[in-house]
Formats: C-alpha cells, sequence, structure tokens
C-alpha cells in the first residue's frame, strides 16, 4: 500500500473493492475471503505466498 501512500481509496479501487472494506480489514482485524486476498495481493504486485511467507498461527494454544 505504500505506492498509494496510504490512500486506502485509491487502493480500494485498484483492489476493486469498497474502501470500508479495507478498513474493516486493515484497522479492525475483520477476516476477509480468500478471493479478496488474491485481489489485494494482485494490487501490490506481489505474490500471495510474499504476504503470509512469516505467518505463524499456533493452534494448539487456541484450543486449550
Amino acid at each position: 500500500m505504500e505506492k498509494h501512500n496510504g490512500n486506502k481509496l485509491q487502493f480500494a479501487k485498484k483492489v476493486g473493492c469498497d474502501e470500508k472494506a479495507l478498513r474493516l480489514i486493515f484497522d479492525k482485524n475483520q477476516g476477509m475471503t480468500m478471493n479478496l486476498f488474491f485481489k489485494i495481493a494482485h494490487a501490490l504486485e506481489v505474490e500471495p505466498s510474499e504476504l503470509i511467507k512469516d505467518l505463524k498461527i499456533n493452534f494448539l494454544e487456541k484450543n486449550k
């Protein structure tokens, strides 16, 4: 999003979604569909795997 100088409206247009959707995802930690995830990666001009390469989820701690 640096290419858009933090402008969520401009970025939302490039993604092809509503600015409110991006605000909910980035500011309120709302989940997103895989489709939107791929659109965001495309708008950022990166492979989707690049966005999650360092993601760590520990399911065992959540289920205790």
